[in-house]
């Protein structure tokens, strides 16, 4: 049986190392050597580790950051190379390689970067042939979501309208015609139909450049703004005109008409 000293002694020293267990540094990670290369096709850079943190920016595959400070969690704090902006992601996404990329090149003359999948969204602003983009978020009925390069914009564009060759940008094309509204006025509308939804309208002499066609309705693309949509074939013209259709012209003769002459009785002396 264990004296009452001997215990008093036991429980003195089980404190003392509580003590001295509390007193010893936090452990601190060395934050490992860099640089690192952001894996997915697109994350974001927090404010603070985890996912309830606000939103600094968003980081793209390939994006380069630097190493800041790295704790026993699953975050790291990095400072994003091409903007200096510091944050927290999550260490699984970053590489200690270079992450390769694939780029697309514009192989359209002029194409409109939407703000959704679909012919009737909001143009962004005009892409020019050879543009270079990256795909981010492949999308229903061939539509991808693309970082412009160049601008760091991101937007919707179809696939159909990308070659990963810059070579196919460069081959001599068939350039499409171009026409101008023949109307006062003209619908330009989502679908080849009356019916359809109406995405702007087009002013008298407008031009615009035809892309497709099918029966009574010829698909057009609008240059200075990049919309793009369905008109009636039979209101445009391969030129400008001076007056809208059914205006008549000032200067146009008027057809004659007879005038009867007043009957006056003669005179007689």
């Amino acid at each position: 049986m264990i004296s009452s000293s001997c215990w008093i002694r036991f429980v003195t020293l089980f404190l003392l190392l509580g003590v001295a267990c509390s007193c010893a540094p936090t452990h601190v990670v060395k934050a490992p050597e860099g640089p690192f290369y952001v894996t997915p096709e697109i994350t974001y850079l927090l404010d603070s580790p985890g996912h309830s943190g606000n939103v600094l920016g968003p980081l793209y595959k390939g994006d380069k950051v630097e190493m800041v400070a790295a704790g026993e969690s699953p975050w790291w704090r990095v400072k994003l190379q091409r903007s200096g902006q510091v944050g927290w992601v999550r260490q699984e996404l970053l590489s200690s390689g270079p992450v390769a990329t694939v780029f697309y090149y514009v192989k359209e003359d002029t194409l409109p970067l939407l703000e959704c999948p679909g012919t009737d969204c909001l143009p962004l602003h005009l892409l020019f042939r050879g543009e270079q983009v990256r795909r981010v978020e492949e999308g229903d009925r061939g539509w991808w979501r693309v970082l412009v390069v160049a601008s760091h914009t991101l937007g919707w564009v179809p696939a159909s309208a990308l070659t990963d060759h810059i070579e196919d940008t460069r081959q001599k094309q068939i350039r499409k015609p171009y026409y101008y509204v023949a109307v006062r006025e003209l619908i330009l509308r989502a679908n080849p139909s009356t019916r359809g939804q109406v995405i702007r309208t087009l002013r008298f002499n407008d031009q615009v450049q035809k892309i497709g066609e099918t029966k009574d309705w010829y698909q057009v693309r609008q240059p200075s703004t990049g919309a793009l949509g369905w008109v009636l074939s039979r209101d445009l013209e391969n030129l400008p005109l001076i007056l809208p259709r059914g205006v008549p012209s000032k200067n146009e003769p008027q057809p004659f008409k007879h005038r009867e002459e007043p009957l006056v009785e003669p005179e007689f002396m």
